[in-house]
């Protein structure tokens, strides 16, 4: 079975399935060798039972990444289908032009749900439909800040709401000139690594 990667669509759905059974399994077994423990010396003062609750730190990191994807919302099926014609058109045109699906951006006060991320010469555009103008402004901003603090700087980044103009906004860019710009795959990358 082909592992869904960070930035492919269908990874935070995937990604979720996929913690949701490692946490049930690592509080299995910590409930598991908590019970073996009790049952083979009749109290539960015995060395598995440390052993269970040493086991339930990284069951509950677990957990908490849980919680993280089952909020998290990826790209939905329509969306992809009319991004993917327009990439299919603008791949042709121009091998420059990378994207990613389903980054959900992290900060201390906000989340930042990017269904689709765009990397075009010197521009970077996004998608989060509808959110509002806050939210989109505050996105733009905190990647902005990411880039720079990996020194990569001079991008224009535009994070639209509406599905329509994003798509619309990624036929425009397949027509304009790349221009000399950082290189798009370290900018995904750096993108990447702030998400979920």
């Amino acid at each position: 079975m082909h592992r869904i990667r960070k930035g492919e669509y269908g990874y935070i759905a995937s990604t979720r399935r996929l913690t949701i059974i490692r946490t049930v399994v690592y509080f299995a077994l910590c409930a598991a060798i908590f019970i073996i423990g009790y049952v083979t010396t009749g109290t539960r003062r015995n060395l598995l039972t440390i052993v269970a609750v040493l086991g339930c730190l990284p069951a509950a990191k677990s957990l908490v990444n849980t919680i993280m994807f089952i909020r998290a919302r990826g790209c939905d099926e329509d969306t992809h289908v009319q991004i993917e014609e327009v990439l299919k058109v603008a791949g042709e045109v121009s091998a420059r032009m990378k994207s990613a699906y389903d980054l959900y951006m992290t900060t201390y006060n906000k989340n930042y749900p990017v269904s689709h991320l765009t990397v075009y010469g010197n521009m970077v555009t996004g998608l989060i439909p509808g959110a509002d103008t806050d939210i989109l402004n505050g996105c733009e901003k905190h990647i902005d800040e990411r880039l720079r603090q990996e020194s990569i700087s001079g991008l224009t980044i535009k994070i639209f709401g509406d599905t329509g103009k994003y798509v619309s906004r990624l036929g425009q860019l397949s027509g304009l000139e790349a221009g000399a710009g950082p290189d798009p795959v370290r900018i995904l990358d750096t993108l990447k690594s702030v998400s979920l």
